[in-house]
């Protein structure tokens, strides 16, 4: 009789231990204080980001930023340890029970008539038989349940195993953009040299800029048609240093299919490219040859790039991508080719007080290409 009801206790005992949180109150309080840390700070950002007017305000949004990344990354990391200790504990309770349970199975299943017939002689009455069949059933039927747990128990440490991996790459990812953050930050007071002054005008010259751009794009400002154009051949030379809407020396180009933007890397071949600091890589892989001739440095690249970052303040989406011919010591030529056959445009409209100069190609299927910046 004791060792039935000791057996059913230290099964019932290990069902609770597995099945108990083991994340412990300082922990969750912890867990619970970085996140209203984030939810305090990301309000204040969302009222910074409405009067991000000037450098300094910039770079305080940028501080706040990088903050609010900080402390994500100690939440995650604080979730992956109370993780990791709990999936610990699971796999101790999991294998000793386990153990424990193939023993039992053995005992009360492939002897189970033996135990009936035991029980019957061994019992001096008949109530005393059917006391201790009722617990041998008691036994037989929590063996069940445990199975039942275990295999509940099992699946739920598979899907915390699953949920580790998961928050792992999340911590990844975080501190990846916490790195792009610091970069970003310092890149802005390099390029600005702490400068309001310099700030202010590269807000405005960007904001015009796009905007130029989009009137390119719906047909806007003065074009005239020039005839057809073989691949690779000269169409025009980018400018030179500062331009009308332009802080430096570069061609926009871009690429649209039925009116729609498409991403320039999926067209061009892959190439001698190096990428100017906080432009993000990428790896071409179409088909045509470069507006440019190599080797070709992108000063920035198609979609979210660190402009875009800045807030949103002129734009959220850049449209094509920004390429120079050789690097910054050794300058390439600054001939612009077409990148396919296809029938040339020449064009021009209203720019930041000057004239934004354009070519562009309407090639077969719908799709046009465009060279912006040029003579």
């Amino acid at each position: 009789m004791k060792r039935v009801l000791v057996i059913v206790f230290f099964f019932l005992t290990s069902f609770v231990l597995i099945s108990q949180p083991i994340f412990s109150t300082p922990e969750q309080d912890k867990f619970n204080t970085i996140g209203e840390e984030i939810t305090e700070l990301e309000q204040k950002l969302d009222d910074l980001s409405k009067q991000k007017t000037t450098l300094a305000s910039q770079i305080s949004y940028m501080e706040g930023q990088i903050k609010v990344t900080g402390l994500k990354i100690n939440q995650t990391e604080e979730q992956i340890r109370m993780l990791t200790e709990k999936i610990g504990r699971l796999e101790v309770s999991l294998d000793h029970l386990a153990n424990l349970l193939n023993r039992r199975i053995v005992a009360t299943y492939k002897k189970a008539d033996v135990e009936v017939l035991a029980l019957f002689f061994s019992s001096e009455r008949f109530p005393d038989f059917i006391a201790r069949y009722k617990y041998l059933k008691v036994i037989q039927a929590n063996d069940r349940k445990l199975i039942y747990a275990m295999e509940t128990t099992r699946t739920n440490y598979d899907d915390q195993r699953k949920e580790e991996e998961a928050l792992k790459e999340k911590l990844e990812k975080q501190q990846s953009l916490l790195a792009r953050q610091k970069k970003d930050k310092e890149y802005l007071l390099g390029v600005t040299k702490s400068d309001e002054k310099r700030y202010q005008e590269i807000l405005a010259t960007k904001r015009a800029e796009q905007q130029a751009i989009l009137s390119i794009l719906a047909g806007e400002g003065d074009v005239a048609e020039i005839g057809p154009v073989k691949t690779g051949e000269s169409i025009a030379t980018y400018i030179n240093g500062a331009s009308a809407c332009s802080t430096g020396t570069h061609l926009h180009f871009e690429v649209q299919v039925s009116g729609q933007h498409q991403n320039p890397a999926n067209y061009l071949r892959n190439a001698s490219i190096n990428f100017e600091e906080n432009v993000a890589a990428f790896s071409p892989s179409g088909s045509w040859d470069w507006p440019i001739i190599e080797p070709i440095r992108v000063t920035q690249e198609y979609g979210e790039t660190f402009w875009t970052r800045l807030g949103g303040l002129w734009y959220t989406f850049h449209t094509g991508i920004d390429i120079v011919s050789g690097s910054y010591d050794n300058p390439g030529p600054r001939t612009v080719k077409a990148v396919q056959d296809g029938t040339l445009y020449r064009g021009s409209v209203p720019c930041g007080g000057g004239t934004l100069k354009y070519a562009r190609v309407d090639q077969a299927n719908g799709i046009q290409t465009f060279y912006v910046h040029v003579n």
